[in-house]
């Protein structure tokens, strides 16, 4: 249950509470355009952005907690977590889900690639904390 279920409801759970909420904020102050929770359909599915976003970071979530080795005898690799979630969320983001959607990546896409790096990175943080939360809960039994 720890390797698979637990970094699924981590990685979900990350995208709402950690992602979407940096992307309100980088928007509020703003620095992004994309303002967090989106409701914005999501193609072909046509669910909400943000749904389709935090399905996507669970899938992301298991395959962080397989790369990184979390496990509750072991340390917490916070900086590998910021950087999984900063280049590997982004890059897909980018150079795969955008291209399948009809976005190209061409031009300068620095200042729209920044602000996702931000809020992909502390997904990966609060992915971290919440495998971690779940981990030590399930070690005292």
């Amino acid at each position: 249950m720890q390797k698979v279920i637990l970094p699924f409801v981590s990685g979900f759970l990350a995208a709402l509470f950690f992602r979407e909420s940096t992307l309100a904020l980088l928007h509020a102050a703003g620095i992004a355009d994309p303002a967090g929770f989106s409701t914005a359909p999501f193609l072909p599915l046509g669910i909400p952005e943000f749904i389709a976003n935090a399905l996507w970071s669970s899938v992301f979530g298991v395959l962080m907690a397989w790369l990184l080795r979390v496990a509750p005898d072991r340390s917490a690799p916070w900086i590998g977590a910021l950087v999984f979630g900063g280049i590997v969320l982004t890059a897909v983001g980018a150079f795969v889900i955008d291209p399948v959607r009809g976005v190209w990546p061409s031009g300068n896409m620095l200042p729209r690639l920044a602000p996702n790096l931000i809020a992909n990175a502390i997904w990966g943080w609060g992915a971290l904390v919440f495998m971690r939360a779940f981990m030590a809960g399930s070690e005292a039994r």
